[in-house]
């Protein structure tokens, strides 16, 4: 029951930041801490040009982890979310970021294993962004956007406690942009 309370939570939310996944649909175990470093460059909107990612991670149990972004850019990017593990190779996480303006986040994940220590990623990725416009009579109103991602990835293993991280998100729809990055992750 909690795991569909959790699935329609990230459904409601639009199905992990302002888009950039970099994780996998497997969650942490339990007590491993991680470390993300991942150049990224957004195409079309986001930020102006390059942004540079910090991820760090933390598995609180099997199955639920929980994680950190920052990003160095212009604009900056902060956010944090929770991960929680639907199957083996599937997860949804569901969190909140700035970006400029104040957003929720939500992911939907998935593995795809393709050898022991290459796992290829997808999923939905989207956000609610609560902005600021001008209306008719120039004050400033709510203005509420969802945009939606496809993150496509690849984790290649380098050893045991250092992975490498490859992922494209592809903008589908209006703020929505196109996000290229790629970067490595350590596990503790």
């Amino acid at each position: 029951m909690k795991k569909l309370i959790i699935v329609a939570a990230a459904l409601l939310l639009g199905l992990s930041g302002y888009s950039q996944v970099f994780n996998t649909g497997q969650t942490l175990k339990k007590g491993v801490f991680s470390l993300g470093l991942e150049p990224t460059m957004h195409i079309d909107g986001g930020a102006n040009g390059l942004i540079f990612f910090v991820h760090a991670g933390y598995g609180f149990k099997s199955g639920i982890d929980g994680n950190i972004r920052f990003g160095a850019g212009s604009p900056s990017y902060f956010g944090a979310d929770i991960e929680i593990a639907l199957a083996r190779r599937i997860s949804v996480s569901v969190g909140a970021h700035n970006f400029g303006e104040f957003g929720l986040d939500g992911t939907f994940n998935a593995v795809i294993p393709i050898k022991r220590d290459v796992r290829l990623y997808t999923g939905v990725d989207s956000d609610i962004i609560f902005g600021e416009k001008l209306n008719n009579e120039g004050e400033e109103v709510l203005d509420i956007t969802i945009p939606f991602w496809v993150p496509i990835g690849v984790e290649i293993g380098l050893s045991k406690s250092v992975n490498l991280l490859f992922e494209a998100e592809i903008g589908l729809n209006a703020p929505a942009y196109h996000v290229i990055g790629g970067g490595v992750n350590f596990y503790f």
